[in-house]
């Protein structure tokens, strides 16, 4: 109740998608004058979006739905705010600019508003045959690599934005003592041998932390494929550069498909990154990917020790298979 009567008053971060004028909080009125058209909307994974046309302006929306109280969402919306707002602009990495956005951290509230990027680009469905989905996949592994290799080293990251990896390896201490199910043991493993892990892979950045090929658009113009741009960063942090990577191929790709397209993935990433400032020896490349598995396993565990709508074993199970598959 309190959200509607906050979002008939206008007040606070946007809570729902309706057009009525009323319904958008007065800064987002005074910000985006005209008329208010909703294009669109729907509710996601802890968050809900909504696209608008305000006068010319094409508006894409990202907020927290009435009646959402998850901390853990709040922060991931949080943190999105502050890259697209902190950071990004540092760099010349394509993204969405952000337009507006309100934090309410009482009530778990905020919202941030984008440009709208969908009439300009293709979503990752434009992609029907296996070859096309295959060279998308390799823009993907070479957007990371561009990424990574713009915050490696950055001045900016520094507070919450710099990577600390004792704090890392406490967590993962207290994720293997909570293990539980058919993969406990190995996870217990990878939670004790993390620190030695860290040590021998020292390279970090910012990692997407949630990468995968919804999370990719590319422009029309192109005919689909070059200068792609990636969005959502609510789970973004510092990590070591093979984080994202093994992200994609131990957690992302099916086993058949990360044995198949693994090795020139890879390679294709790796070529990025050399090109963008920051070539990897073979044994520095190996330490990083075995170091970036080892933290998705552990982040998997804790996923599904705290449970949700999808059965995350299967995807643990993979992954611990592609980590037998480095040789480790």
């Amino acid at each position: 109740m309190r959200d509607a009567r906050a979002a008939w008053l206008g007040e606070g971060p946007l809570a729902f998608a309706r057009p009525e004028r009323l319904a958008w909080p007065g800064a987002l009125r005074e910000a985006f004058p005209g008329s208010l058209r909703l294009r669109e909307h729907w509710r996601g994974s802890g968050a809900a979006f909504a696209r608008y046309r305000v006068g010319e302006a094409r508006l894409f929306a990202k907020y927290l739905p009435a009646g959402e109280r998850s901390r853990r969402h709040y922060r991931r919306l949080e943190r999105e705010i502050e890259y697209l707002r902190d950071l990004a602009p540092l760099t010349d990495l394509p993204h969405a600019p952000l337009r507006h956005w309100a934090l309410d951290r009482a009530h778990c509230r905020a919202h941030l508003i984008t440009t709208d990027l969908t009439d300009e680009t293709y979503g990752w469905g434009h992609f029907t045959t296996d070859p096309e989905r295959e060279a998308a996949l390799h823009e993907i592994v070479r957007l990371l690599a561009r990424f990574h290799a713009a915050w490696a080293g950055h001045r900016a990251l520094r507070g919450e934005w710099e990577w600390k990896p004792e704090r890392a390896a406490r967590a993962a201490q207290r994720v293997g003592e909570r293990a539980r199910g058919p993969y406990a043991a190995a996870v217990a493993g990878l939670a004790g041998a993390l620190p030695e892990l860290l040590r021998a892979a020292p390279h970090w950045t910012l990692v997407h932390g949630d990468i995968h090929s919804g999370q990719v658009l590319w422009p029309r113009e192109s005919g689909g494929l070059g200068s792609p741009i990636l969005i959502d960063y609510g789970q973004l942090h510092p990590s070591v550069l093979g984080e994202d990577l093994a992200h994609l191929l131990g957690t992302r790709l099916e086993t058949p498909e990360r044995r198949r397209l693994g090795p020139a993935l890879r390679a294709s990433y790796r070529a990025a990154l050399a090109g963008a400032g920051l070539p990897l020896t073979d044994a520095e490349w190996e330490a990083q990917e075995r170091a970036g598995l080892a933290l998705n396993i552990l982040s998997l565990s804790e996923q599904r020790r705290r449970g949700g709508e999808t059965d995350l074993t299967p995807v643990l199970g993979r992954a611990l298979e592609a980590w037998d598959e480095l040789g480790t």
